[in-house]
Parts: structure tokens; sequence; C-alpha cells
């Protein structure tokens, strides 16, 4: 897992912060609203080509999401879902808008799944979050029952059922910053930390494939 410091200037947080304003389809999945970015949008076409030159040369760009997250997520992967089933390569989380008095973190576990699925319902949050990504259960999967870090449950995923979580070994904390970009494989799961303050952030996410 790694960081770029800066991947996006304050100029680029406030840009995607108006682009957001403007497009015509926000989804609400219970969590979050999620806008795609419309590739097709006249005004994209200039950023998706910085955004594709701040990557490295064997990756190029296969979705960008602006997400204002009002409630935390459950864990998932961003793994195919109909293309790119051989070549997913990583998601680029990077925060545009946070709250000054609040800190944010996103979990990274060890586990993976080169499908996009998700153990939500597993977790006790049912649908919630979920518009794409195939919902997992615990058996299917083959998680353990070895209870999950009690520590780390504590300072961050309160939200989530504990026992939900068995077997699952977190790899890496990741603390938002804004403008910086978090980054692992598509294939690792995932998850928010809690958080309080509900009408405050905001990120774009883009994933990439190797070319």
């Amino acid at each position: 897992m790694k960081q770029i410091d800066k991947f996006f200037s304050e100029e680029d947080c406030k840009w995607f912060l108006w682009y957001h304003s403007i497009l015509p389809e926000t989804r609400d999945n219970g969590q979050r609203l999620l806008t795609m970015t419309h590739f097709n949008q006249p005004f994209f076409a200039r950023k998706l080509k910085q955004l594709q030159d701040r990557l490295p040369d064997n990756e190029e760009v296969t979705t960008v999401n602006i997400n204002f997250d009002y409630s935390p997520g459950g864990v998932h992967s961003d793994g195919y879902i109909d293309s790119d089933k051989t070549a997913i390569a990583n998601s680029y989380l990077i925060p545009i808008q946070v709250h000054d008095t609040d800190r944010y973190y996103t979990i990274i576990f060890n586990q993976t799944s080169h499908e996009a699925v998700t153990f939500n319902n597993e977790l006790g949050l049912g649908s919630k979050g979920i518009t794409t990504y195939k919902q997992m259960t615990r058996k299917e999967y083959g998680l353990s029952n070895i209870p999950f870090d009690k520590e780390m449950y504590e300072k961050y995923l309160t939200h989530l059922d504990y026992s939900g979580l068995s077997g699952l070994t977190v790899d890496y904390v990741h603390e938002w910053e804004l403008g910086d970009a978090m980054i692992w494989p598509r294939e690792n799961f995932h998850v928010s930390a809690n958080f309080t303050n509900k009408d405050s952030r905001a990120s774009v996410l883009i994933t990439t494939r190797y070319k």
C-alpha cells in the first residue's frame, strides 16, 4: 500500500467539487452520494488526460467517481464487474473535502477478491452501499472464525457487526489528507472507518487497469 502526497492540488479539489455540481446524475446507495464523472462530458476531457498523465506508464483509467459519504461503508473489493477481468490494477482514493475537526481512515485488508464483491449483508448493513457489487457470504469466501483484532475494531469499525469480521486481517490503515492519493490493489478488501461528521467529506475514486 502506498500514498502519493498532493496528487491533487487545492485547485483540483475545488474543480471536482464544482464538476460534481454540474453533472446530470447522482446515485444514492444508502451510504454515499455517488456520481460517475461522465467521460463524454466536454469539460472532463482535459481533466481525464491530466489524471492519466499522473499514473504509472503501465496503468490506464477505467472509472472515476465523485463520492459524498454520509455513512461509513462495508467491506468490499474494487475488482472486476463485467470487463478487464485479467488486467485490474489499483484503486486511487483522493479526499477533496474533509472536516477540520475530524479524522478519517480507510482500512485495507490482506484478503482479496479479483471480482467486485462485498460482505455488507454479513456485517449488518444489508443492501446499503450496494449498486453493482455482488453480495458474498463468509462461507462462500471461506473466511475462518478467528476473531478480528478487537482493538482495531473498537478504534475504527464499530459501525459493523464484530462477528462478521472474523477471519479478516488488516494490512494497512490509510489516514485521509486533502489531495493525497491513497493507493491499493483493486482486489484487496477495504472499508471506511467509522466517522462522526456526516455532511463533511468527499473524495474522488479512480480505478485503473494494466495496459
